[in-house]
């Protein structure tokens, strides 16, 4: 078994909210769309078309729904992260717990992002690169994110041990 400690850092307290919003965002578009697509459906004077006409919003509602109520909750739940001087350990996942862990040495530089739902809700992403590519970590604080930020940038400045 793995002696490493789980993470145990949660994202900032309004990650639920944020993820919902951020549902709320797509899915009701995806709402409209499947509605009008049904009605096109449902009128294109096929019998065989008209089911499809009824399951596709029935369908685009279902999924929106789960997206908006479910989803966040499991998200929350689940992610968490932990940075020491070695590594920076991220456990998240709704439905499949995805355990991610990068060793600082590997880490070449280190961002934050924030886009326009970001901003509305003071939060931001922390952006760890990689040879192998970007991480993030999610719907933090701004001031946490600067401060992880900040931590991650000196000890990646640390001279090699060789």
């Amino acid at each position: 078994m793995d002696a490493r400690p789980e993470p145990d850092r949660p994202l900032a307290p309004i990650a639920r909210t944020y993820w919902t919003a951020e549902a709320l965002i797509w899915g009701l578009p995806l709402i409209v769309v499947a509605v009008f697509v049904g009605r096109q459906l449902r009128h294109a004077g096929e019998a065989a078309l008209h089911p499809f006409g009824v399951l596709v919003p029935l369908l685009a509602a279902v999924v929106a729904v789960v997206q908006v109520l479910i989803v966040p909750t499991l998200r929350v739940r689940r992610w968490r992260w932990r940075v020491d001087d070695e590594e920076l350990d991220l456990r998240r996942g709704a439905v499949v717990e995805v355990r991610t862990i990068i060793p600082v040495s590997r880490i070449q530089h280190v961002d934050l992002r924030r886009d326009v739902v970001d901003r509305m809700f003071g939060v931001c992403k922390l952006v760890v690169h990689t040879a192998a590519g970007a991480t993030e970590i999610p719907v933090l604080q701004d001031a946490e994110a600067a401060h992880l930020r900040d931590r991650i940038a000196g000890l990646i400045r640390r001279p090699d041990d060789l």
